[in-house]
């Protein structure tokens, strides 16, 4: 079942910059009072202030290397380190996972480790953190469809990142990966092979020679046809995915690739429940579109909430909390800058929303291929479950809550509840002044007594 268009929520421009208007952005990432904006094309890494939200500027970048894609990038903020997922775009570039650290200031990373894949051009990753402890997984897809598309990279020390382990050879090439937060279960976009579920606890405890377990055959993985599955991402506290269908105009075309909610209460069998849709992919309407790209792509979950870039169709919000009526409740479609470089392949419209959305502090931060780095503000249905944010993105489990403000000094201290009564004082300066005033009556009174007794 499609979803209802009647909105109901906003989106507002907090702060914006669109560096240098180079175009071909790509890949996003936070850490501290930073951002990282990585590159279609053979650009660097933009590194950008966001101290101040409503003013990200430029500050730094990571240089461009040549016939190489600075694709992909993730940062693990507890570490004090960024990720770069590098592949070749022409001869003489490199496939690699490179890894930087930084200090006090995260403006100026330094390069640490890096991990090569040789020939092979890795393609996603998927970071997660240990919640018992301080591993930090990177799973990586390869989009090949040969063996070994999934490796397992051991980032705990990004010094000497190690392979762990590979997974299991699929239908289709293996496009992206996501996981339970606990790391026990993984969903598998295999583009046309479809959406399979995995067990993948023995990465999850740390099992010696660790194995991925498949729980969907090929008979019960869900598809999409003419389509794909390019991601699928759980919906927090919920047996729930999104799936996201990327259709370039010319690999299908009108009426694109919209977005599926999929019910994964039987691993075995995975079923859509409804569909995400924009208007342009409407198939009594997507012909008269802009030429452009109306495919969705990248979503960030809250319970109720789903954030999906969507290319052509910008940054989009829907109301997931009833699995089968899902309704569109805001987009940003931002304009208004003129990349100096863009991708034919994508057509010609300036809105080209493209990496994960991710929450931090109450705002949402998405990278555009041209209109580069945008911060908005989300007001609507189920607000609070950005506002109560402090970080979550659609590829890591870092997922954070915003703590409670620590009190201020010189604060006055809360009133008593009116159901319980405050205890008396017990000790210090009260109990001293009782123990003399006891002591002096007492003296007192023998004074008294001997004073009667000498009385004729």
């Amino acid at each position: 079942m499609a979803q209802s268009r009647a909105e109901t929520g906003s989106l507002e421009v907090v702060g914006r910059a669109d560096l240098g208007a180079r175009g071909l952005n790509a890949g996003l990432a936070l850490a501290g009072a930073c951002a990282y904006v990585g590159s279609r094309g053979e650009g660097p890494i933009a590194i950008l202030d966001i101290g101040d939200p409503a003013r990200p500027a430029q500050v730094g970048e990571i240089p461009g290397r040549a016939g190489t894609t600075h694709r992909e990038v993730r940062a693990y903020p507890d570490g004090r380190w960024l990720v770069v997922l590098d592949y070749a775009l022409r001869a003489g570039g490199v496939n690699q996972l490179a890894f930087y650290r930084w200090g006090a200031d995260c403006t100026h990373p330094a390069a640490a480790g890096a991990y090569p894949f040789g020939a092979r051009r890795p393609h996603e990753m998927y970071l997660w953190r240990d919640p018992a402890g301080a591993r930090v997984l990177l799973y990586v897809t390869m989009f090949s469809g040969q063996a070994g598309d999934l490796q397992v990279i051991d980032a705990s020390n990004p010094d000497a990142p190690a392979l762990l382990g590979l997974g299991p050879a699929l239908p289709g090439p293996l496009h992206s990966i996501s996981l339970d937060p606990d790391g026990r279960r993984a969903y598998l976009s295999d583009w046309t092979g479809g959406l399979y579920l995995a067990d993948t606890s023995e990465f999850a405890e740390a099992a010696t020679g660790p194995q991925l377990r498949l729980l969907t055959a090929a008979a019960g993985a869900f598809r999409t046809p003419p389509g794909n599955v390019h991601s699928a991402v759980p919906v927090p506290g919920r047996r729930l995915l999104v799936t996201t269908d990327e259709r370039y105009p010319g690999t299908g075309g009108c009426p694109y690739g919209p977005a599926h909610l999929v019910d994964v209460s039987d691993p075995a069998h995975p079923r859509a429940t409804a569909t995400l849709a924009i208007a342009e992919n409407d198939p009594r309407t997507c012909l008269g579109a802009a030429p452009g790209t109306w495919t969705s792509h990248n979503p960030t979950l809250t319970a109720n909430l789903a954030l999906v870039s969507w290319y052509s169709g910008g940054l989009q919000v829907f109301d997931i909390s009833d699995a089968g009526h899902p309704s569109a409740l805001a987009q940003l479609r931002p304009a208004g800058v003129q990349a100096q470089a863009g991708d034919p392949a994508l057509g010609s419209t300036a809105t080209m929303s493209w990496s994960y959305p991710i929450v931090r502090d109450g705002l949402v931060y998405v990278a555009d291929i041209n209109q580069g780095l945008l911060v908005l503000r989300y007001q609507g249905p189920h607000q609070e479950e950005i506002s109560g944010l402090a970080f979550a993105e659609g590829n890591s489990n870092l997922t954070a809550a915003v703590r409670a403000p620590a009190p201020t000094a010189g604060a006055a201290e809360p009133a008593p509840s009116p159901t319980r009564k405050p205890a008396p004082a017990t000790g210090g300066a009260p109990m001293l002044g009782l123990v003399l005033v006891l002591l002096l009556a007492a003296v007192a009174a023998v004074f008294g007594i001997f004073w009667v007794h000498r009385r004729p």
